[in-house]
């Protein structure tokens, strides 16, 4: 069974709750009469929050875009760079490349003109003893030339 405290604690708690939500049901609740004693809707009284919120949010989105804005334009001037850099590392490269091979070429070139002309001076010089040789075996008689080539079979 309750007692009459009981109930007196619980009359003053719900006394002091619907006191605490009234005060602040007031506190959000705007005052409608100005000092003029007019009448201002509640939509007047937030207006100037309200504006001021919505400049505030078009100032950070304004700020966010710039700052957006300043990344992308950092962003594609980096890669335009990086790219530049590449074209400009493969163009060295095939440049180098095409320098290297190029000497590779005239080393090649220089290997084979010199091995032509030595095979050129061989077959000169061959020519020109064969030469010497034929004029050697034609102021000779044939009797002389018959026993040089039976020398010649014997070895």
């Amino acid at each position: 069974m309750k007692s009459i405290v009981d109930y007196f604690y619980f009359y003053q708690q719900s006394k002091s709750i619907t006191h605490s939500t009234q005060k602040h049901n007031q506190a959000l609740t705007p005052n409608l009469n100005d000092k003029s004693g007019s009448r201002k809707r509640p939509m007047d009284m937030f207006a100037p929050t309200y504006a001021s919120l919505l400049e505030s949010r078009q100032k950070a989105r304004e700020t966010s875009e710039n700052a957006c804005l300043e990344w992308d334009r950092e962003r594609w001037n980096e890669e335009k760079d990086s790219n530049l850099e590449g074209k400009r590392f493969e163009e060295v490269k095939l440049q180098n490349q095409t320098e290297f091979e190029e000497k590779q070429h005239t080393k090649k070139y220089e290997f084979e003109k010199q091995k032509w002309t030595q095979e050129c001076e061989l077959k000169e010089k061959q020519c020109q003893m064969d030469l010497t040789i034929a004029e050697f075996l034609s102021s000779r008689p044939v009797a002389e030339l018959e026993h040089i080539l039976t020398l010649i079979n014997k070895k």
